[in-house]
């Protein structure tokens, strides 16, 4: 974990894309992350993000998710209130924690996705099909 804190403007990149049921691959993902991590002493249920203010946006966009097609933007404040947000490895990482493998959080977090947008700096990479 790093020692950054949240700005009130900061929002939450997180790779996007049409899921059938976007709640089973959400929590798939962070049944993932607690089989390789714990946090505080107990579960580690989370998905990774990566954080950006408005001024930074673009350029983690272009630089950490230039091979990602499409992206949701969260924001932060939009979320602080129900779940834990740490910054993880290195910067501009950050995990979204959940308290659990289940419960209505991980619905509440996906229906604060907004729009599935594109990724202006998304560039088709050699051998992938989309």
């Amino acid at each position: 974990m790093r020692a950054d804190e949240a700005p009130d403007d900061l929002v939450l990149l997180l790779r996007g894309g049409v899921q059938a049921d976007e709640v089973a691959k959400l929590k798939s993902q962070a049944s993932d992350l607690d089989r390789l991590y714990t946090w505080q002493g107990g579960g580690c249920f989370g998905v990774s993000v990566f954080a950006a203010t408005p001024a930074t946006e673009a350029d983690v966009l272009s630089a950490r998710m230039g091979v990602r097609r499409s992206y949701y933007r969260i924001k932060y404040i939009d979320i602080a209130g129900r779940l834990a947000v740490a910054p993880t490895f290195l910067a501009p990482h950050w995990t979204v924690l959940f308290p659990g493998p289940d419960g209505p959080e991980y619905q509440f977090f996906v229906d604060c996705y907004g729009e599935l947008r594109d990724n202006p700096y998304w560039t088709r990479r050699p051998g992938r099909r989309t």
